[in-house]
């Protein structure tokens, strides 16, 4: 993944009450437990230019950077295997059944999730601001 100096990286979906898809499943495996625990329960942002956004980020260039790292990036990976080899590295890394395992669960718990009190009161005051004409974070 390419970066600009200034982005971040985060999962807000804790913050608004719900389960941030499969960042559970692979946040940790890329970045490790302890940030991966502080970007989905704290609602860390790692932002590109600290030591731990190495875990995150491939690269990390200047805004006006990215399109040249971008075309780098894609010269690197014009090859028929990295296709296959992608696949692989994907299959070793999470298996099928681990993926299919983590998502029913998720669905359950993102199902209970929104329609809890917390988030059904923050649905709310977005939209009621909505319709106000202004803009309002859950």
């Amino acid at each position: 993944m390419i970066a600009a100096s200034d982005a971040y990286f985060s999962l807000p979906a804790a913050q608004e009450g719900i389960v941030p898809g499969a960042g559970n499943l692979r946040l940790g495996r890329l970045a490790g437990g302890r940030i991966s625990r502080q970007v989905v329960l704290w609602g860390r942002c790692v932002r590109a230019t600290e030591p731990d956004a190495r875990f995150l980020f491939d690269d990390v260039v200047e805004p006006e950077e990215v399109d040249g790292a971008v075309q780098t990036a894609l010269e690197r990976l014009d090859s028929p295997a990295v296709i296959t080899n992608r696949r692989m590295v994907k299959l070793a890394e999470e298996p099928p059944e681990a993926f299919r395992q983590y998502m029913a669960e998720f669905a359950l718990q993102q199902s209970l999730r929104l329609y809890s009190a917390d988030v059904i009161g923050k649905v709310g005051r977005f939209s009621a601001a909505s319709a106000a004409g202004g803009e309002s974070r859950a």
